[in-house]
């Protein structure tokens, strides 16, 4: 099956902590870097499948997702920081799927680029790391994109 740009596929809620901040009950606004120099947060979300997507959920396997990146960096390319998926349940059973990320990015990645901003980005695709077509998959599947800014204590 072809992957394409899928418009059925809506962000509900999106919100990240970060670790230092995991017992405040309220989320965070901005990334903060730890005493190394890393950033460490959780990122949760929640997504609104419409019919056509959900259709498409019974007759393959899906997967969710995050890619953080940054282009405000010292070099003149985007840098790829991190990427993690996971399954979309075929049986959802509902039109909201909620689920959460840990982002950990090393320190000296951040110091040596000069990061200063989080790009990040949620795609559906029907393809994994392993497979042939997987990097168009999840960039034609991108549905949601944002910029995070990255605070110092």
């Amino acid at each position: 099956m072809d992957t394409i740009k899928y418009h059925d596929a809506n962000i509900a809620y999106f919100s990240f902590k970060n670790k230092i901040n995991e017992d405040a009950k309220a989320p965070d606004t901005k990334v903060f870097l730890e005493q190394d120099g890393s950033i460490d947060f959780n990122l949760k979300c929640s997504l609104n499948f419409g019919a056509a997507f959900q259709k498409l959920l019974k007759d393959d396997d899906w997967y969710l997702y995050l890619t953080v990146l940054s282009n405000d960096s010292a070099l003149d390319e985007q840098i790829y920081l991190d990427q993690i998926y996971g399954p979309i349940p075929n049986e959802i059973g509902a039109v909201t799927f909620g689920v959460g990320f840990p982002v950990r990015i090393d320190g000296k990645l951040i110091k040596q680029n000069n990061i200063r901003s989080l790009d990040v980005e949620l795609a559906i695709a029907n393809k994994t790391d392993e497979e042939p077509g997987f990097n168009i998959a999840v960039k034609n599947g991108c549905f949601f994109k944002t910029v995070i800014p990255i605070w110092s204590n």
